[in-house]
């Protein structure tokens, strides 16, 4: 196929292939899209660095990390008069395992904290 118009020269092509090539793409950045949306939905969030005190006998705090950037932290109201009464400066003695597993039972109740 040539095509001469405006002084230019069109040689070659497919008008067929072009459009469908373009639809093609077109599919192909939308797929991209939903895939990118998928992983960001479904990627697991990680938590580190906990740590926990006990401002006074019936209230926690635990302060812990998310993706290694972003600080939170939980705050329990209960009854630790006796973890109070055994801690050195407010510092309870809880396992770091379960930190994370209250921290993860405890995840509607998290609060970004700002820095």
């Amino acid at each position: 196929m040539k095509e001469i118009k405006d002084g230019t020269l069109k040689v070659g092509g497919n008008k067929l292939k072009v459009w469908f090539g373009k639809k093609l793409e077109n599919i192909a950045k939308t797929i991209s899209e939903w895939g990118s949306n998928m992983i960001t939905t479904n990627k697991p969030i990680v938590v580190t660095n906990p740590s926990a005190k006990l401002v006074n006998p019936f209230t926690l705090l635990i302060n812990f990390t998310v993706d290694n950037t972003h600080k939170y932290q939980i705050i329990l109201q209960g009854n630790y008069k006796e973890k109070y009464k055994q801690s050195e400066d407010g510092i309870p003695d809880i396992e770091e395992n379960d930190l994370l597993m209250i921290i993860s039972e405890s995840q509607n109740i998290w609060f970004k904290k700002e820095i």
